[in-house]
């Protein structure tokens, strides 16, 4: 019975590394454990042996039992390793292979004409500040010397927060979309640390009626210069340079007075028609020059407000869209097209 027992093992070590799968495995199971199984085909005529013979038998067919078992155990977790494998192999991705791609990614024309704006007013001395895109009625307006009774509010169709935000909240703190990148300016004139020469580039938001130069999504670029004996001659002559690097040399710019609450005295600046080149177009309304840019001193009471001494200290401040400047610097007839994902368009660049 020993030798018979011996037989099984090795006819079990011979079928076992056959299992190919979970079935095959049961089914080798059941063939040499189950009620009909091999073993117990073997252990039925123990009862003919003696009692000392009975015990040898029945540790020897335990150990066999428990070997089966262990190698079953063994053997699945190989098929389930092997399993895996294969399908890291067939779903495995090499990430240091080159694809060639049909369409490589590219900057879209604002971002470009963002970056080149940077650009050149780094190359004249300015630095990058940025700040929050919802803000405080108090940066956004107060401290730009526009209170709340004041009607140059109205210019500004400003998005205001839901009233469950700002119902509790007083005059002056309340919450909205910035309508201009100029709060940055006064957070940066509120840390003191004169001299002052930064831009502020980034996305405001205004509710205005969408035409050729208008969204009520847009991208802003605005400056700001604080020093002693800052004049508007130095606001004109950085305009013109930047103007003249960011569209051509042969572009022209025009300075008409206006009236800002934050600023004494102000300007709107026109540059020429880039598109038409004096034909007349939508872009410039028929009329060769196209509004780019507010320009101003800043106003004695927007500088007291931050604690810097007006008296001593003087500034200039401007504002420009991108979108138009993008516009102009890529003959788009309307800056709206910019957002309306058309392929035909971005993909020129």
């Amino acid at each position: 019975m020993k030798d018979n027992i011996e037989n099984l093992k090795n006819n079990f070590l011979q079928e076992l590394p056959l299992c190919s799968n979970e079935n095959e495995l049961k089914e080798l199971e059941i063939k040499f454990l189950g009620k009909e199984g091999s073993l117990k085909n073997i252990l039925k005529w123990i009862k003919d042996l003696s009692d000392e013979e009975k015990k040898e038998i029945w540790v020897i067919a335990n150990k066999f039992k428990f070997f089966i078992q262990e190698s079953i155990v063994q053997k699945r977790e190989e098929l389930k390793k092997e399993k895996y494998k294969k399908i890291e192999e067939k779903e495995s991705l090499d990430v240091s292979l080159e694809f060639p791609l049909e369409d490589e990614w590219h900057l879209h024309p604002l971002s470009l004409t963002s970056k080149l704006m940077e650009e050149i007013f780094i190359s004249l001395g300015f630095k990058i500040e940025d700040g929050p895109q919802i803000e405080t009625e108090e940066y956004n307006f107060d401290k730009l010397n526009i209170p709340d009774n004041h009607p140059a509010r109205d210019v500004w169709d400003t998005f205001w927060l839901h009233d469950d935000i700002n119902k509790e909240r007083k005059s002056g703190d309340k919450y909205l979309l910035r309508t201009h990148t100029s709060p940055v300016q006064i957070r940066t004139m509120l840390k003191w640390e004169l001299p002052i020469k930064i831009i502020v580039p980034w996305r405001v938001f205004r509710y205005e009626q969408e035409d050729a130069r208008h969204t009520c999504n847009f991208y802003q670029l605005e400056g700001l210069v604080v020093w002693e004996n800052v004049s508007f001659w130095d606001l004109k002559w950085t305009l013109d340079t930047a103007m003249k690097k960011l569209l051509w040399e042969n572009t022209k710019t025009r300075f008409r007075p206006s009236i800002f609450p934050f600023t004494e005295p102000s300007a709107e600046v026109d540059v020429s028609c880039q598109i038409c080149s004096w034909n007349g177009c939508r872009m410039c309304s028929m009329t060769w020059w196209v509004e780019l840019l507010g320009a101003w001193m800043v106003h004695p009471k927007v500088l007291e407000y931050c604690g810097i001494d007006s008296e001593k200290y003087s500034g200039f401040a401007f504002g420009m869209g991108i979108d138009r400047i993008a516009a102009q610097r890529f003959w788009v007839s309307s800056s709206r097209m910019f957002y309306q994902n058309k392929l035909k368009l971005n993909e020129q660049f």
